[in-house]
């Protein structure tokens, strides 16, 4: 099933983790050769599949419906907050998202309308169970590429299992309407990094190490910001993040979304 399928290649790239230990140079980039090579690989298949397929979205339909898409797609995403919320014990943080679920699917018809101005609801409260795994005390974590996925940590390609059990609409869908809504999702996120292109060809001289600094910040504000205290060991790193915070919230996301505005 689709389910499997999710679960088996995670759990191959948490394998593969295991094996690419070694003696590296970067202290918090230990499987820098695999990750360049799959970086590589991401970017072949982005260029080749992902990025056209992202442009004639744009191009095709309409922004209002694009726009109904994501909002729909978000609103799903609620179901899975409420859930991950819970395993960290904050249950008014989990009813809050319950809340915007309930009346985004109803009032917002399915979602395709956000109504949170109209009926001030409370902000979205998103988490992820890596988040869940570095509070449980898996805050020290290794950069690692994922296939096909992109830039995470060894923790968080773990969580990513944990995530796929922790999202309700997986029990309620098929397969395929599960499959549907995977590729409308990785669809949607592609639209809305088009014009971070530029800048992340133009930021640096070796546009992984560009990616991999990005994401390791914005991880570690992301965690910072639910409570987690101490995210690398490495004096690099923690000099890096906690001496520069405004840079602290950079990444690919948020570029993406700063240039829009």
């Amino acid at each position: 099933t689709f389910l499997h399928l999710k679960l088996l290649l995670t759990l191959s790239c948490a394998w593969i983790v295991a094996a690419c230990a070694g003696n590296p140079p970067n202290p918090y980039d230990p499987y820098e050769g695999y990750n360049r090579a799959t970086y590589e690989f991401n970017t072949a298949i982005d260029n080749a599949i992902a990025k056209p397929v992202a442009k004639g979205y744009v191009k095709v339909v309409p922004k209002t419906v694009r726009t109904g898409v994501s909002n729909a797609l978000e609103n799903l995403a609620d179901t899975r907050y409420t859930v991950v919320n819970l395993t960290q014990g904050e249950p008014v943080a989990a009813l809050e998202s319950l809340h915007r679920f309930v009346f985004n699917s109803t009032f917002g018809l399915l979602g395709l309308v956000d109504v949170t101005e109209l009926f001030n609801l409370p902000p979205k409260q998103k988490n992820d169970m890596g988040v869940t795994f570095a509070k449980m005390g898996w805050a020290n974590s290794n950069y690692f590429v994922v296939p096909l996925i992109g830039p995470s940590t060894s923790r968080d390609t773990v969580g990513v299992v944990a995530d796929v059990f922790a999202t309700p609409y997986v029990y309620a869908f098929n397969d395929w309407v599960s499959l549907g809504v995977l590729v409308a999702g990785g669809i949607d996120l592609r639209s809305k990094l088009l014009d971070v292109e530029s800048v992340t060809t133009t930021a640096a001289l070796d546009p992984y190490v560009f990616q991999r600094e990005a994401y390791l910040q914005f991880r570690n504000q992301q965690l910072k910001n639910h409570g987690v205290k101490y995210i690398q060991s490495a004096h690099e790193r923690e000099s890096l993040y906690e001496d520069d915070e405004e840079d602290a919230g950079l990444s690919i996301a948020e570029l993406a979304r700063q240039r829009n505005q």
